[in-house]
């Protein structure tokens, strides 16, 4: 399993801009073979900061999904906004354990 987690920080007012397009890209991406779970949610005490979980079922999941036309049409509106920084982590490994 794959897990991706991070977070996208957009200058003030930036993300409301760009709100319908991820909505786009959680509903299309949910869809794919391969995706064990895809959301985004604003952070409680920041509402410019988009937070990104991801878990792929495996490598080539998670290349269909970086070629699909939903990314591509993501990342050109993600072009047209103002970011203040990114930080966005892949993680690889067969040890998972529930926690709660």
């Amino acid at each position: 399993m794959l897990i991706i987690e991070g977070w996208l920080h957009f200058a003030p007012g930036e993300i409301e801009k760009f709100a319908e397009a991820a909505r786009i890209m959680v509903e299309e991406t949910r869809k794919e073979e391969g995706c064990l779970l895809y959301c985004f949610a604003r952070d409680m005490n920041d509402p410019d900061i988009l937070r990104i979980a991801e878990r792929w079922a495996d490598e080539a999941a998670l290349d269909a999904h970086s070629k699909s036309p939903h990314m591509a049409a993501f990342g050109a509106g993600l072009a047209q906004v103002e970011r203040i920084g990114a930080d966005i982590r892949l993680y690889a490994g067969d040890e998972v354990r529930r926690i709660m």
